[in-house]
């Protein structure tokens, strides 16, 4: 088994951290590389679409494998032996805002076998996936911001 791990901070309290992480649907809005899409017959099932600049380029059944509000969520896909990938967000309150650590954990034979010789470039998408959760508050703070209506 291979973990990858990145932390960040983000300046917004832990509450909106966590509706944004935790509002699956929509995590498009943000992740660079994943939508998610909940079964709205069982909301632990979910459709995952792994995608690299606009296009698609699997979908996979995946589940929420972690779900423990205000504190952590998780995804997973897994072909049972042979590959399990499971990405989380992890959330604490700081003094100034949110500390965020983000996983992605590797199992299976082909995670044995494949993930020690591309693990720079995962840990690059881990990063790149975390500034653009970064980018997406700092955008969301200022649209925020202005737009709320005038007051009279």
């Amino acid at each position: 088994m291979f973990t990858l791990d990145h932390s960040l901070h983000l300046p917004i309290p832990l509450a909106r951290a966590w509706r944004l992480l935790a509002d699956v649907d929509r995590c498009q809005d943000w992740h660079p590389f994943v939508m998610l899409k909940r079964d709205p017959d069982d909301p632990r099932k979910l459709t995952y679409t792994h995608r690299r600049r606009g296009r698609s380029r699997f979908s996979a059944e995946a589940e929420l494998s972690k779900l423990d509000r205000h504190h952590a969520i998780a995804w997973r896909i897994a072909v049972p032996w042979l590959l399990e990938i499971e990405e989380s967000f992890v959330v604490s309150k700081e003094a100034h805002g949110t500390c965020v650590v983000h996983s992605t954990r590797y199992a299976g034979m082909l995670a044995s076998a494949f993930v020690p010789l591309f693990q720079r470039g995962l840990h690059r998408m881990l990063i790149a996936t975390d500034k653009s959760l970064a980018a997406h508050v700092k955008r969301g703070s200022t649209m925020a911001r202005y737009s709320q209506g005038k007051l009279k």
